[in-house]
């Protein structure tokens, strides 16, 4: 019997929070007009096609699982309260609620996880690129958030994740290096306020990484990810 609303071991939207508030958006207010005016968050349409960064990251953290074994799912990961399983189920579950936040039905889904991540990713994809998708609002928990920032939000938990995941597993970080410099412009834009990192908070202090590392090991520390 497929699945439907995998589980999350952790809040999942304390990340999407940090954020908002980082463009100076309070719960349950509407953070479309900021955007529009270029405030905060307004760096997320530039660059490369949001679609495009979307789809990337999808088929970066594809590339990342596909080398998983069954052995390997309670590993211990970078995310301190997930393991293997559970961050896969996380990024999974994600996904659903793309689709969940666009009225759509979600889909049960295989038992076996590389195929329920196959299928949760395609719903994602699918949905952002509907006629209008990127240019109505979502109702999250924090408040209304635009497609534009919505899916820009998801790409980089894709890739961070993704990330985490090879890191558990003991698989190469380089990932898509193209990609991984989308994002931390990205990142780096949305943390320039103060108050995100720290003990209690979304992210933890930036870690050290030379600029000789890859793309997305400099993601991953200036997120607050230790590296070896």
């Amino acid at each position: 019997m497929g699945r439907v609303g995998r589980p999350r071991p952790a809040p999942y939207w304390a990340t999407w929070y940090a954020l908002a508030r980082s463009a100076g958006v309070e719960p349950g207010t509407s953070v479309a007009s900021r955007i529009d005016r270029g405030d905060g968050m307004h760096g997320m349409v530039l660059g490369m096609d949001p679609l495009v960064a979307h789809q990337r990251a999808q088929d970066t953290f594809a590339h990342v699982l596909v080398n998983v074994t069954s052995d390997q799912l309670s590993l211990p990961t970078p995310c301190a309260e997930w393991d293997v399983k559970a961050l896969i189920d996380h990024v999974i579950a994600g996904n659903q609620r793309v689709v969940a936040r666009a009225g759509g039905q979600v889909e049960p889904l295989p038992e076996d996880h590389r195929a329920a991540y196959r299928a949760s990713a395609k719903a994602a994809q699918e949905t952002f690129a509907a006629p209008q998708a990127l240019t109505r609002t979502y109702q999250l928990p924090i408040g209304e958030l635009p497609g534009t920032a919505f899916i820009q939000l998801r790409t980089s938990d894709l890739l961070t994740h993704a990330w985490d995941l090879a890191i558990a597993t003991r698989q190469p970080t380089d990932l898509d290096p193209e990609l991984a410099e989308y994002v931390l412009a990205f990142s780096k834009q949305m943390m320039s306020r103060p108050g995100l990192r720290g003990d209690g908070r979304a992210f933890g202090q930036e870690q050290p990484c030379g600029n000789e590392r890859p793309a997305a090991d400099r993601v991953a520390a200036f997120l607050g990810r230790e590296l070896s």
